[in-house]
C-alpha cells in the first residue's frame, strides 16, 4: 500500500514537472514568435504561436498574436483564396478567445478591424460599439464609432434609408463627442465630425438648416486643421512640447 501511494506521489511529480516544462516551452515560442512578428516575418511567427497554442492551449496571448498576424497577411482588396483564407483564419482565431474571454479588448478590437478590412462594415460597427461598453474610456473606440458610421451612412451603392443614415449619423456624432471629451485634441474625431454634419445637412428639411450645418461643419474643419498642425508641432519639439 505504501509502495502504491509512493509511486502515485512520484507520477504526480512527474506530470506536474512535465506541465510546467511545456508551459516554459509554450513562453519560449511565444517570445520567439513576437520577435518574428515585429520583423514582419508573419509566416515563422504563426508556427512559433501555434506551437505554443499546442504546448499551453490557455495561453491567451499567443492566440491574440496568431489572430493578428493572420490579419497582418490580409491584403483589403485583393482577391485570392489564400487572401481571404487569412481574413477568414483571423475571424475565427479572435471568436475562439472570445468564446473563452467574452470581454477580451483585444479579440474584439482585433474583429472589428478585420471586418472593416473586409468591408464588412455594419459587423465592424458592432464590434466597435461592443468595444466602447468594455472601455468606455477608450477615446479611439468611440472615434471608431464615428468613423465606420460615416462610411455606411456615404455608400453611394448601397445606401441606407434615411431614416437609417439619420440614426448613424447621431450615433456617430455622439461617440465623436464623447472621444473629444476624453481627448480633446483628437483631430481625428474632428474630421469626422465635419464629415457627419455634412451628412447631416444633406437631409435637412429647410435650406435654413442646411446652411447652419455647413457652417458648423465648416468650423469643425477648420478647427481640425488647427489642431492638427499644433498635435504636428508637439511632436516635432524637444520633449513633445509645444514650441508656440
Amino acid at each position: 500500500m505504501r509502495h502504491t501511494k509512493l509511486m502515485l506521489a512520484f507520477l504526480a511529480f512527474l506530470a506536474l514537472g512535465s506541465a510546467s516544462c511545456a508551459k516554459l516551452q509554450a513562453r519560449d515560442n511565444l517570445n520567439k514568435g513576437v520577435r518574428a512578428f515585429r520583423d514582419a516575418k508573419y509566416e515563422a511567427a504563426i508556427s512559433y504561436f501555434q506551437e505554443a497554442m499546442k504546448l499551453d492551449p490557455g495561453l491567451t496571448y499567443a492566440e491574440l498574436y496568431l489572430a493578428t498576424a493572420y490579419a497582418q497577411q490580409f491584403i483589403p482588396g485583393a482577391s485570392s483564396e489564400q487572401n481571404q483564407k487569412m481574413a477568414d483564419m483571423a475571424i475565427q482565431t479572435f471568436d475562439r478567445v472570445l468564446n473563452r474571454e467574452p470581454d477580451n479588448p483585444f479579440a474584439v478590437a482585433g474583429l472589428a478591424s478585420i471586418y472593416y478590412n473586409t468591408n464588412q462594415f455594419q459587423k465592424s460597427r458592432e464590434f466597435h460599439l461592443r468595444n466602447t461598453a468594455i472601455d468606455p474610456q477608450n477615446a479611439v473606440a468611440h472615434y471608431s464609432v464615428g468613423s465606420v458610421n460615416w462610411v455606411i451612412v456615404a455608400d453611394k451603392i448601397t445606401p441606407p434609408s434615411p431614416e437609417e443614415r439619420t440614426q448613424l449619423i447621431e450615433e456617430g456624432l455622439q461617440h465623436l463627442d464623447t472621444a473629444l471629451t476624453i481627448n480633446p485634441d483628437y483631430d481625428d474625431a474632428m474630421s469626422y465630425k465635419n464629415l457627419l454634419i455634412w451628412q447631416k445637412a444633406e437631409l435637412a428639411a429647410t435650406e435654413e438648416e442646411k446652411a447652419t450645418l455647413i457652417a458648423e461643419a465648416d468650423e469643425w474643419f477648420n478647427k481640425a486643421l488647427d489642431t492638427r498642425k499644433r498635435n504636428q508641432e508637439k511632436k516635432q519639439s524637444p520633449g513633445g512640447i509645444s514650441l508656440e
